[in-house]
C-alpha cells in the first residue's frame, strides 16, 4: 500500500513540474531578452529533486532606442568690450510743468524717422522693451583684479513731433540701480555693491552724464546689467511751456548712449 501511495505521489509531482516552474525575464534596449527557466527533475532513483536551469535567447520585446537632436547656441566674447543693450522709455501722458514716472519700455515711434538718409532722425532704433542697459566686458577673463574699467554716458535731445514742427525740453532722471551679471548677482568682486549713478540727463544743456563708471579691478568680467523697468527706476520732467495750444501730440526724444573703454590690459 505504501508503494502505491509513493508511485501516485511521484506521478503527481511529474505532472505539476511545468506549472510550478518560475519564469524571470530581463530586458534592455538594443539587446536580446534572456529567459531563465528552472525545472524540477523527479526521475532520480532516490526521489530527490535536482534544480536545472535552461537559458534561451528571445527577440527583443522593445523597439530600438529613439534619439533626437537639439542645439546650444552662444556667441563667445573674448578680449572685447561691447554695449549690448539700451532701454526704451515710455512715460504715457503728461503735461508741460510736470514729472511722470516710467510707465513701460514700449516706445511707439512708428510715425517717426529713424533713417538719416530720409531726413532728420527723431527716433532711435536700438532700444529694447525689457529696460536692459547692458555691457559685456571680456578684456581680461583670467584675473578680475585687472579688469581695466569703463564709462557709459548718456545724453538726450529735445522732445519732437514726428514732423519736427514742435519741440519741448526734457529732463530724464535715472535712479541708481544695482549692476548685476546674467545670474542677477552683483558684479563686484569684493564685499561692496556696485551700482549705476543717480543722474539727470537734460536737453537744456545737452551734456552727457555718466551712468556707469566702473574702475579698474573692482568688478568681475562678463555681463554687466542694470534694468530700468519699474516706475521708481526712471522719471521724466517737462519744464513749463508758454504754449497755450489745446492739443494732444505724440513726441519723442532720442537718448544717445556712449561706451568708453579705459586703457586695455596688455598681455606679456
Amino acid at each position: 500500500m505504501k508503494s502505491i501511495k509513493k508511485i501516485i505521489y511521484l506521478l503527481a509531482l511529474a505532472s505539476l513540474g511545468l506549472s510550478l516552474t518560475p519564469l524571470t525575464t530581463v530586458q534592455a534596449a538594443d539587446t536580446k531578452a534572456l529567459t531563465v527557466q528552472n525545472s524540477l527533475d523527479s526521475t532520480s532513483s532516490d526521489n530527490s529533486t535536482d534544480s536545472k536551469s535552461i537559458v534561451t535567447a528571445l527577440d527583443a520585446t522593445t523597439d530600438a532606442a529613439d534619439s533626437k537632436a537639439s542645439n546650444v547656441s552662444v556667441t563667445v566674447l573674448s578680449g572685447i568690450l561691447t554695449l549690448d543693450a539700451v532701454p526704451d522709455f515710455n512715460f504715457g501722458n503728461m503735461a508741460p510743468g510736470s514729472t511722470v514716472k516710467l510707465k513701460s519700455n514700449d516706445a511707439d515711434v512708428s510715425d517717426f524717422n529713424t533713417d538719416k538718409d530720409s531726413g532728420t532722425v527723431n527716433a532711435g532704433i536700438d532700444g529694447n522693451k525689457n529696460g536692459y542697459l547692458q555691457v559685456t566686458d571680456s578684456r581680461n577673463l583670467t584675473d578680475s583684479s585687472n579688469m581695466p574699467g569703463f564709462q557709459l554716458t548718456a545724453s538726450i535731445g529735445q522732445l519732437q513731433t514726428s514732423d519736427n514742427t514742435q519741440t519741448l525740453d526734457d529732463i530724464l532722471h535715472l535712479n541708481s540701480l544695482n549692476l548685476v551679471n546674467s545670474n542677477d548677482e552683483n558684479v563686484s568682486n569684493s564685499g561692496s555693491t556696485l551700482k549705476t549713478n543717480d543722474v539727470d540727463i537734460s536737453s537744456l544743456d545737452g551734456k552727457a552724464q555718466t551712468v556707469m563708471n566702473l574702475k579698474k579691478g573692482e568688478y568681475n568680467p562678463g555681463v554687466i546689467r542694470a534694468t530700468y523697468n519699474t516706475p521708481d527706476s526712471a522719471n521724466l520732467t517737462i519744464p513749463s511751456s508758454s504754449s497755450s495750444s489745446k492739443e494732444a501730440k505724440n513726441m519723442n526724444a532720442v537718448v544717445t548712449w556712449t561706451l568708453t573703454a579705459s586703457p586695455s590690459v596688455t598681455s606679456n
